[in-house]
């Protein structure tokens, strides 16, 4: 089996490129996903972030208020460590388990937009980095996440430099196209790894 990771910076298109993976059936592993899941009543990072944080980051309902617990964790670095060290430990878990389910299968993938902040990229065979023109990012986020132009400017500035992503990535796609283009160039490279 081999093991490949996928990042990228903000708005380049990891997630088009990930769901390219899983239409053509490859196992693909969604960290930021399994990341949301740690937080749910029934697991075990739930009770953890309300005796770190407390109960004012809870909605009506008892789960956890996405957008209150990201404004104590946002633009401070010791809550941010608090959190990650309750999260970070449970998604490699599951990412381990996804490894051991999918042992048969010759090509998995991982999409982790923080794996070298984590230092993860050992766990990998590959590295895939995604990422486009920051000018394009911008308007990404600015069209389909809804930012202010200050706001995506200020996520970009927060994501690990994309030089160095770029720079001990084993293979970079550079989405500055259409999603199209990035399928094609997508079905390329694993025709040559396959």
């Amino acid at each position: 089996m081999k093991k490949i990771a996928v990042t990228g910076t903000m708005a380049s298109g990891k997630s088009t490129a990930v769901s390219y993976l899983r239409e053509l059936n490859y196992p693909v592993f969604d960290a930021d996903e399994v990341s949301r899941k740690c937080l749910d009543p029934e697991e075990e990072g739930y009770t953890e972030v309300i005796r770190r944080f407390g109960r004012e980051i809870l909605n009506e309902d008892h789960t956890i208020n996405r957008k209150a617990l990201a404004s104590v964790i946002f633009g401070n670095d010791e809550n941010r460590l608090i959190l990650n060290s309750i999260v970070h430990p449970y998604v490699k878990r599951k990412l381990f388990e996804f490894f051991a389910e999918h042992e048969e299968q010759p090509l998995v993938f991982a999409e982790i937009p923080l794996l070298y902040e984590v230092h993860w990229e050992d766990l990998f065979d590959q590295v895939v980095v995604i990422t486009c023109d920051r000018r394009i990012a911008i308007a990404r986020c600015i069209e389909y996440r809804n930012y202010t132009a200050e706001e995506a400017v200020k996520r970009l500035d927060a994501q690990a430099d994309v030089q160095k992503q770029i720079a001990e990535a084993d293979q970079v796609f550079y989405n500055n196209g259409t999603q199209e283009e990035l399928r094609q160039e997508i079905d390329l490279w694993l025709a040559k790894i396959n």
